[in-house]
């Protein structure tokens, strides 16, 4: 038989549950400050920096107050943590918590949902939900160089299912009206897909020719990029800028290495994750799920550890949209 390894490394702590929370920051600090801690406030940067390190106490008042790990910068004479500025930042959820719910999100191909974590964890659902938020959010596309290559190009319709039992549907109204309040509650996903590489989606108001214009011609190397799109009218024009090859699904859906595969494939694991896992999403939040999906489409090829690194090391930014599904959710 072979030996149980005695030396674990920071990632096998995590999916075991070792994971304490001295050893939570110290990851988080290895990650975000590979070079030695600085100063995070823009307007300094100064790298003389010191800890400071309080023990938990218990106020006058009968507050508990926990114990505190700060660093404090010798040049501005301010105080951070190292959750300071992060999507970490004023969360009283504790830091290997996060680490491990960050883990599971990067793990589980079709996700894990807030009532999960809510389960598994013991937190509040209300807390559990706004955390993967957060999470999502530190999984958006950083890489803004163009899409090159092969490049297929789809688009989709998520949701729209009608409610209550067919007899009561049917009453008053032919199946034409039955498919048209179904496909008005529809929400549009467009994406592009490298073949064998990276993909880029997000949800859209509407699908239409001038959309599509914008979006591949901001995110697409016109100059070095074959492009390959099903049928659709919305795509008629852009022989002008670039190669363009159309599979028509109506009689066929490959033609040598004309098809539109690649995407297509990433529709049905982001629909099988929405409908599996999630149940509902609200249209509001559609865009931060499909970040889910692409974030982990897009690093599909790394494992499961290099993954949750990669994410470790994009949480900077901080999250402050709350339940407001009206508004476009924005960062600062």
């Amino acid at each position: 038989m072979h030996a149980e390894p005695k030396s674990k490394g920071p990632i096998v702590s995590v999916s075991d549950g070792t994971l304490t929370e001295a050893d939570a920051r110290v990851m988080l600090e290895k990650i975000r400050w590979p070079n030695g801690v600085h100063c995070i406030f823009s307007d300094c940067g100064g790298a003389e920096v010191y800890r400071i390190e309080t023990a938990a106490k218990t106020l006058k008042s009968g507050r508990f107050v926990g114990p505190r790990h700060l660093f404090k910068c010798k040049a501005c004479r301010r105080q951070f943590s190292v959750t300071k500025g992060t999507i970490f930042e004023d969360s009283k959820i504790p830091l290997r918590t996060w680490i491990m719910v960050m883990y599971r999100m990067c793990s589980s191909k079709k996700g894990v949902s807030a009532h999960q974590i809510h389960r598994e964890f013991g937190i509040h659902y209300e807390s559990a939900w706004f955390m993967c938020h957060r999470i999502r959010y530190a999984m958006q596309d950083r890489d803004t160089s163009p899409l090159t290559g092969v490049v297929e190009a789809d688009e989709t319709w998520v949701g729209g299912k009608l409610r209550g039992h067919t007899s009561h549907r049917i009453k008053g109204q032919t199946m034409a009206d039955s498919v048209r309040q179904g496909f008005a509650k529809k929400t549009p996903v467009f994406g592009m897909k490298e073949r064998g590489g990276r993909i880029r989606a997000k949800a859209v108001p509407k699908v239409n020719a001038k959309l599509v214009e914008q979006t591949i011609t901001e995110n697409v190397d016109l100059d070095n990029t074959r492009l390959m799109t099903d049928e659709h009218p919305i795509y008629y024009w852009i022989n002008r800028y670039l190669p363009h090859d159309v599979i028509r699904h109506k009689s066929e859906y490959v033609r040598g290495p004309i098809h539109t595969q690649g995407i297509e494939s990433f529709w049905a694991i982001l629909k099988r994750g929405l409908v599996g896992t999630y149940h509902h999403v609200d249209a509001g939040y559609l865009n931060q799920y499909v970040n889910e999906f692409t974030f982990r489409h897009n690093s599909r090829k790394g494992t499961d550890a290099e993954r949750f690194t990669s994410l470790l090391a994009n949480v900077e930014g901080r999250v402050d949209w709350y339940l407001n599904a009206s508004a476009e959710p924005s960062a600062s």
